[in-house]
């Protein structure tokens, strides 16, 4: 069994978890809370990051097995996910977009909309619910092997 890719597993929901609590409040104390904005942009980092860390266990996993390209940025990671099998081609596009938005919320965090923030985690949390779904599939998977 694959360890990190277990604690990983484990570190995605405890953050999901997190944003879950945090979309539950209201627009309006969410966008006059700096701690609460703050802890929602850090755990979405996190989650996005974690995301990004699965793939790239995963890949490093299927390199033995499969002729596989070593990602050179963190959109690259969906894109060999994508190209494995792993993942189906829009959805490739969103998670990209994901890993996009992640280098913003590092790079150029002052420019972030504290509303398209709260939007993000009040109504497009699915993406990284169904990449939870996808890593425990692929473990399954490699449990079986």
């Amino acid at each position: 069994m694959d360890e990190k890719l277990l604690t990983q597993l484990r570190l995605l929901k405890k953050y999901m978890d997190m944003l879950k609590k945090i979309s539950n409040c209201s627009k309006e104390e969410y966008l006059n809370d700096e701690i609460l904005k703050g802890a929602a942009e850090r755990y979405l980092q996190l989650s996005i990051e974690t995301c990004i860390n699965i793939g790239s266990r995963i890949i490093s996993l299927e390199q033995f097995e499969k002729n596989i390209n070593v990602p050179e940025t963190y959109a690259d990671v969906f894109e060999i996910l994508k190209n494995i099998g792993l993942v189906k081609e829009e959805y490739a596009k969103n998670l990209k977009n994901m890993a996009k938005f992640r280098n913003k919320l590092v790079h150029m965090y002052w420019e972030l909309d504290d509303e398209m923030v709260y939007n993000i985690i009040k109504n497009n949390l699915g993406d990284i619910e169904e990449f939870i779904k996808i890593t425990a599939e692929y473990i399954k998977i490699i449990i079986n092997k």
